[in-house]
Order: structure tokens, then C-alpha cells, then sequence
């Protein structure tokens, strides 16, 4: 019963982490013009999604190719684009974060956070009513059995 719960507790602290690393790879990365090699869209139905992959030389001199999943909010921003400006912080969670949609990108973490939180506190609040109801109906027919014996003896 408090698996759902568990999980969406899970889910919380990934998308707080993934916001917490999008706003901290956007203020302390290193910035980069990076390269589209790759760009793809899909629209299966009522889905769109897609994926980009960048790449750029760091300042080590390092070439950095990374394909990057793309929801349809942030694909206008990049469709056109043969260059790409990012942010990019090698440890962190979210490494790179493409700058003409960081707004979009830090949104959809927060709304996918608020999303999470209130499904577990639905959950909670249904798992609660459920355990307080099944422990009511487990105490309610507590009745003391008492046995006497009947025979002439």
C-alpha cells in the first residue's frame, strides 16, 4: 500500500534534483557554442518528442558530443538552429543546459516537481483514510468470546 507513496517520494527528489542541477549547470557552467550534428522530431499521435545531439570542444580541448532528449516545448528553439549556445558543467546531474530554452527547461523540472508532490500527497491522504478504515473495521467486532461448560459433572 505505501509503495505508490514511496515512489512518487522518489520522484520528488529527482525532479528537484534535475531543477536544482538545470539552475546550477545555467549559473556556474562554462559557456559554449555547441554544434548540431543531429536533430529529429517525432509525432506519433497526440506525442511529439524528439532529440538533439550537440557537440563543442571544452576548454581542455576535449570534444564533448552529447544527444540530449528534446519535448516539444523546447524543439521550436533548436529546429533551426545549426549553432546552439549552452551552459555546460562536466559532474553535474544536468550537464548541459542549452540556453534558448533554459526557461522551458527549469519550468517543465518545477511543473514535473508539483505534478509528483501532489500525487504523493493524494496518495498519502488515501492510503491514510484506507488504513484508518481497516483498522476501524479490524477493532469493531472485538468481542470477548467466553466459553462455559454445560454438562453435569
Amino acid at each position: 500500500m505505501w509503495l505508490l507513496p514511496a515512489y512518487l517520494l522518489f520522484l520528488c527528489g529527482h525532479q528537484a534534483m534535475v531543477f536544482y542541477s538545470v539552475v546550477n549547470t545555467y549559473d556556474n557552467g562554462d559557456s559554449y557554442i555547441a554544434e548540431v550534428v543531429d536533430f529529429d522530431l517525432k509525432q506519433i499521435a497526440a506525442q511529439t518528442n524528439g532529440y538533439v545531439v550537440l557537440e563543442f570542444e571544452t576548454k581542455t580541448g576535449k570534444s564533448h558530443r552529447q544527444k540530449l532528449s528534446l519535448p516539444v516545448e523546447m524543439a521550436g528553439a533548436v529546429s533551426q538552429s545549426q549553432a546552439i549556445p549552452v551552459r555546460f558543467k562536466k559532474d553535474a546531474f544536468v550537464n548541459i543546459v542549452m540556453i534558448p530554452t533554459y526557461g522551458t527547461q527549469k519550468g517543465l523540472a518545477l511543473t514535473n516537481l508539483a505534478m509528483a508532490a501532489v500525487g504523493l500527497f493524494i496518495a498519502l491522504f488515501i492510503a491514510y483514510l484506507v488504513n484508518r478504515y481497516v483498522h476501524k473495521k479490524l477493532t469493531e467486532g472485538d468481542e470477548q468470546l467466553v466459553i462455559e461448560r454445560v454438562d453435569d459433572e
